[in-house]
């Protein structure tokens, strides 16, 4: 193996090469493709946790960080890949032992390490660059750092992320009482009091349904002109004029639109920015409740250029209902995806996640293999299922019906966070069974006690009964799969693509829900 010391560079004779990091405070791995100038040719050249994968680059976790590196497979107009390591935490590298960077080979045979030396307040470095040379690969040692942290690096490198700052130290979580004040539900569109992110995304789908509606109006003008001039009762030609100012002025309301919407996505917050956006690269904890959260993009076919954030505003006042998609899997994906967004969406110790599935199929073992403080004190003691389940109900509903006529949470046994966020996995199957009148009144009264419902159909078809047709009345209900959803302006369909976790589907936690809970769990422990 080779010691590196900073700018000193060797070969590499494998062409299959594992960067790894090891320090004294948990860190974050991650790569950018670069090209001659050491700047990225899009976000996409960004590797880490939650956009794990770039050609000749992957990021895995197994038993700790590292970025896999396939050098033949990386694109010809990269001309490095750079290793960078950041801090979690809020101390800098100056304040614990160096940290040390490692390349090993094929079996694990260790290349080269580099100790990065003389750090103060940097939070972020490169720690290795392998670059071409000469037809091969090569390593060097870097060390550069950023005190700015990740932000300030990636920025250095031609990736614009809002920098959240320095966090402030955190604060006793909230007490339960009274409850958290509900927003406006789903279904309604935002005050225009204040224009905040959330508010502009309203008004921009607004426009843009008002702007689609005019444009429908005038084709349907211009149609009943064209058939005059078929019919040789109006001279040819304005049935092209018409059609031609209809479309330029729906061109131009759409680019407004857009426009509007480009100089502000790339400095929103990682809740209402999309899941392969840098920003949740450099998420952190909060230290208060967020606006809101992203839920997917909306388009039409009359509009493609343009996709509009839809975001629900936090805290719920509605249940949410996910209805099954078109492939197996995807109600749960979407469901896991808006359980990350919660979680990351509110200072630790403010929310906790209760899993309810009274049949027990729907793959949500994996909440029991976290370790048992973290379940415990986070996820409610894990899924609950059979009689299990008929119990976290009931103490579900003691905990609401406390809370509405203003009761101490202390009266009532285990304890838990202000808000918890009830996950109904096989919603179509509880309906059906014995304990769907708990269920119902869990959905109708939860939302305002501080207790959130989320319900997922996944194995079971919900039923057109009264019951059912009465619970998703209540709720805001999203389609899991590519699918319309109307406005309530002018009653267009428009289609919602769902922003979803790419690991969400599977048997296993996906990797940005365990980043999220973990952090959760270390800070709430940091309390004392």
């Amino acid at each position: 193996m080779t010691d590196l010391t900073r700018g000193a560079n060797a070969a590499l004779p494998a062409r299959r090469v594992t960067a790894t990091a090891s320090c004294a405070a948990p860190v974050d791995v991650s790569a950018l493709l670069v090209g001659p100038d050491l700047r990225v040719r899009s976000d996409a050249d960004l590797v880490f946790f939650n956009a794990p994968r770039a050609p000749g680059v992957r990021w895995t976790d197994g038993g700790g960080q590292r970025l896999e590196l396939d050098l033949d497979a990386v694109p010809a107009d990269v001309a490095a890949v750079l290793i960078a390591v950041s801090l979690t935490g809020t101390a800098p590298f100056g304040t614990m032992p160096p940290p040390q960077v490692r390349l090993s080979g094929g079996g694990g045979a260790a290349l080269a390490a580099f100790t990065v030396p003389g750090l103060g307040p940097e939070k972020a470095i490169i720690g290795l660059e392998v670059y071409r040379r000469a037809g091969g690969w090569k390593v060097r040692a870097v060390g550069q750092g950023y005190a700015g942290g990740l932000a300030e690096l990636l920025a250095a490198h031609g990736i614009e992320v809002d920098d959240p700052g320095e966090p402030t130290a955190p604060t006793p979580p909230p007490q339960p009482t009274p409850p958290p004040t509900p927003q406006a539900p789903l279904s309604q569109p935002p005050s225009t009091t204040e224009v905040d992110y959330l508010e502009r995304c309203w008004l921009v789908w607004e426009d843009a349904s008002r702007s689609l509606a005019a444009f429908r109006s005038a084709t349907e003008h211009a149609l009943t002109v064209r058939n005059e001039e078929i019919a040789g009762r109006r001279p040819r030609g304005r049935f092209d004029e018409l059609m031609a100012a209809a479309d330029e002025r729906l061109r131009a309301d759409a680019g407004q639109l857009r426009d509007e919407l480009v100089r502000v996505e790339p400095h929103v917050a990682a809740e209402v920015a999309p899941f392969d956006a840098p920003s949740w690269l450099t998420w952190r904890p909060r230290t208060d409740l967020a606006d809101g959260v992203l839920l997917g993009r909306l388009s039409t076919a009359e509009l493609p250029g343009l996709r509009i954030p839809l975001v629900l505003r936090l805290p719920w006042r509605r249940g949410v209902w996910i209805s099954r998609g078109t492939m197996p899997g995807d109600s749960l994906a979407f469901a896991w995806s808006l359980a990350t967004r919660f979680l990351a969406a509110a200072p630790p110790g403010l929310v906790g996640l209760e899993v309810i599935d009274a049949a027990g199929l729907s793959g949500a073992g994996w909440l029991h293999g976290f370790d048992p403080a973290t379940t415990a004190r986070l996820l409610g003691g894990g899924v609950a299922v059979g009689t299990g389940a008929a119990e976290r109900m009931r103490r579900l509903l003691d905990l609401v019906d406390l809370r509405r006529i203003g009761g101490d949470d202390q009266d009532l046994p285990g304890g838990g966070p202000p808000v918890r966020l009830v996950m109904i996995l096989d919603a179509g199957a509880a309906l059906d069974g014995e304990h769907a009148h708990e269920l119902l009144r869990l959905v109708e009264d939860g939302p305002a006690a501080g207790v959130p419902v989320l319900l997922v159909e996944t194995d079971t078809p919900a039923a057109e009964s009264v019951r059912a047709v009465r619970l998703r009345q209540t709720c805001n209900n999203l389609p899991s799969s590519e699918d319309a959803i109307a406005d309530s302006w002018v009653g267009a369909d428009w289609n919602l693509t769902p922003d979803v976790l790419s690991d969400a589907a599977g048997s296993q936690a996906p990797s940005l829900f365990t980043h999220v809970l973990s952090a959760h769990a270390r800070t709430i422990a940091s309390y004392g």
